[in-house]
Formats: C-alpha cells, structure tokens, sequence
C-alpha cells in the first residue's frame, strides 16, 4: 500500500475543494469565512510539500517485520499475564468480534463479547469458544446461561464507531440480576428477543458441552449450529464487512483502517 500516494492525494483533493469553496464563496459576496479557508488551504499546502520533499517519510516507514530476521525465543511462561495477552492477541488476529446474547432461567437476557469463537467442523456444524472468569471469581454470565437454557445467539457486528461502542458497553462488569441490553441501547428482534437487529448476521447455536482446559480457569464450550440468521440470499463467498480485533482490546474492520480500544471490560 503506497500510503505516503494515498495522503498526498487526499491532502491535493482537501486544497482543489478549499480553493472552489473560496471562489464560491467570492461569487457570492460571502467574505467572513474566506480568511479562515485561505489559512486552510496555506497549512495544507505546507503539509503536502513536506511529504513532497521528504521531509515525513519517516511517518511511513513501515517498521512491521515481513520475516523472521535474526529471531528471539520468547518463554511466554515467563511473561506477565498482560504481556503474555498482548503477544499473542498481537499475533493471532485480526479475530471476528462476536457479540453473544444469551438469557437466564428467568428470561433475564445477557450480552458479552466475545473473540474466541471459531468454527471448527462442518459436518456435523460445531463452534467452540472459551469463557473465562471475571477477576471476583464469578463464573461468566454467558456459561452460566448456556448451562441453564443451552441457546446463545453469536452475533457479527457492523464495522462502525457506533458499533464499538455497543460492544464496549456489553463488556461492562454488572450484577447477574441486571442486563447488559440497558447499557447499550441495542434493540431486540420483534419476534426473536434475543436477536439483536443491528448486527450484520447470526448463528443461533446449541450448548453441548464443555471441557476443562489443564490449569485454566477458563472453560472451553462446544456449540452446534441449529440456524444461521441473514439478510442475504446468497452466502457470501467474500466475507463480511464486520468488526473484529486486530491486537489486545483494539476493535477494527482491518488492521489497516481505524481502530478504537475498549476497556470497559477490565471494570
């Protein structure tokens, strides 16, 4: 991607549309803003003759590595909990951002995200995914629910700003007798109230088991695809547009496009 090109190009769009904008804006005898749309357009114009010249480059240098050169051997027992995390979300991803929607003996409905659903057979349709304990030691809502009512609804969400938020506030720690749809603000389906109508699509799943993962806290769930829930009469062979992670808590549609970190999780 050339995007020392790519800037320089939106900088000479931001100067062409500034000048219109002045000459318009003479026309019409309207003279109180041109001031501030000719100091505009002079700092843009800088701007795009330092990356001209060179003077940025070394805002576009991509310091990324392409292959392992000269590699270390990192012990990752020896690291942090925190550490420990931000290497391996760092390596493994991006990952789908899935949003699950679940609901208690009682009907009390409970949203969480959730990055470590994957699809891991066909035939027969089954997903896993690992739910882990809060840091009081109480078991997930999301477990606790999938134990009692064995049905969860696995959600792709839109790759938008709004949407991050959204997830954010499903991350919030709250007491078992409240729900996470309060915090949001998401909408539920008139005919499926744990269908969110926001969310790209769905795949409405079966609780079958669970496995203890040696010396984690953590357990790991084993889900059977029943439905998948669409707008689409084709599958799409492309992928969707969704949110995803892309590194430890930062949400994005790619790791090249924008990013926004979410914390509400840690409480």
């Amino acid at each position: 991607m050339d995007r020392k090109g790519i800037v320089a190009d939106f900088l000479q769009r931001c100067i062409d549309y500034s000048e219109a904008s002045i000459s318009r804006k003479e026309k019409r005898g309207d003279i109180e803003e041109i001031e501030s749309w000719k100091t505009y357009q002079e700092f843009t114009k800088h701007a795009l003759m330092e990356i001209h010249t060179g003077k940025l480059d070394s805002w576009f240098e991509n310091d990324k590595p392409t292959e392992l050169k000269q590699p270390k051997r990192i012990d990752v027992l020896d690291l942090e909990h925190r550490e420990r995390a931000t290497w391996l979300s760092g390596i493994l991803s991006p990952r789908p951002l899935v949003l699950v929607s679940t609901k208690n003996s009682e009907g009390l409905g409970n949203l969480a995200p959730l990055t470590s659903a994957m699809a891991v057979s066909t035939k027969p349709p089954l997903m896993i995914a690992s739910l882990s304990q809060g840091k009081n030691g109480r078991q997930r809502d999301t477990l606790n629910n999938l134990r009692d009512t064995k049905k969860a609804i696995l959600h792709m969400m839109p790759s938008t700003l709004e949407s991050v938020d959204w997830v954010d506030n499903a991350g919030s720690p709250i007491p078992p007798n409240e729900s996470e749809w309060d915090l949001t603000g998401l909408e539920a389906d008139e005919n499926e109230p744990m269908l969110v109508k926001q969310a790209v699509a769905a795949i409405e799943v079966e609780y079958l088991e669970e496995v203890k993962l040696p010396d984690a806290v953590a357990k790991l769930v084993v889900l059977k695809v029943t439905h998948i829930w669409t707008s689409l009469d084709q599958a799409p062979l492309s992928g969707l547009d969704i949110l995803c992670q892309h590194g430890l808590d930062r949400l994005t549609p790619s790791p090249e496009n924008w990013g926004k970190t979410i914390d509400k999780h840690y409480g």
